[in-house]
């Protein structure tokens, strides 16, 4: 019974807040993307969705507004929110490093466990767990924190982090403008296709990895073959100089009778 009850309490605090940043349109959702990059503890779902709910609105209170064309500037914005608020996230991992956890009201949020936990996920997956933590709530902001302090080069988190939102945010945005306002459908909708990205990527993921690391297995052991039979043809060019042993050639005294 508690669990429902809060269950439903989560879910009526997230429908009042999509409704509010619906009201701020444009501006409300990139602050709020903003804000989520600098540790504020909010879905960014809360604010897509919301996106996607205020284009719908848009459309109710005038009929020109509200198409596909505006959805389309929505993830726009959107994804320029979230791009700037993640390189931030970076910026301040890649200077504070393991100190990221004594930052004012940020650093409440870098509990050790999730620390480990990413850094974790970057041992095991190197910079492709940019791409998967965008998908993990709990862990999202940590993810690219962590990315910062172990200096993945910023184009490449950028990248990894582009590619993941390509999928995020327009998704989010229009699940809320095609449900309208069953929000609680489009809010599920996104938890089950966060979910889905996962298994997908897990399922498609492991074999490439699996396939990249036997190839790169492979060139180090045949480079290791060329440089071990580059060495045995400079040994065989460049023999070295034999060393004359004074012992097998005695001098003659000078001094001993003929």
């Amino acid at each position: 019974m508690l669990d429902l009850l809060l269950l439903l309490a989560e879910q009526t605090w997230k429908e009042w807040a999509i409704t509010t940043i619906a009201h701020y349109s444009y501006v409300g959702v990139f602050l709020l993307l903003l804000a989520c990059g600098l540790g504020f503890p909010c879905p960014e779902e809360v604010a897509l969705i919301g996106g996607g709910y205020a284009v719908y609105q848009a459309g109710l209170s005038d009929p020109s507004a509200g198409g596909i064309d505006d959805v389309a500037l929505m993830c726009a914005v959107a994804m320029a929110g979230v791009l700037i608020g993640d390189t931030m996230l970076y910026f301040i991992g890649r200077y504070a490093g393991d100190r990221a956890h004594k930052i004012p009201f940020l650093g409440r949020h870098l509990s050790p466990a999730r620390m480990e936990k990413a850094r974790t996920m970057f041992n095991n997956h190197g910079a492709k767990a940019v791409f998967f933590g965008r998908f993990l709530f709990g862990i999202r902001a940590v993810t690219f924190l962590v990315a910062g302090s172990m200096r993945v080069r910023l184009p490449v988190f950028l990248l990894m982090d582009g590619l993941a939102g390509l999928i995020s945010v327009p998704a989010s945005i229009f699940a809320a403008w095609y449900f309208g306002a069953q929000l609680h459908q489009a809010l599920s909708a996104v938890a089950q296709l966060n979910q889905a990205i996962l298994v997908v990527v897990g399922l498609f993921g492991l074999p490439l990895g699996i396939w990249i690391w036997r190839r790169s297995r492979r060139k180090r052991a045949e480079a290791d073959a060329a440089l071990a039979e580059s060495e045995a043809l400079a040994a065989e060019a460049n023999p070295p100089a034999e060393v004359e042993d004074d012992a097998a050639d005695p001098k003659v005294d000078e001094g001993a009778p003929s």
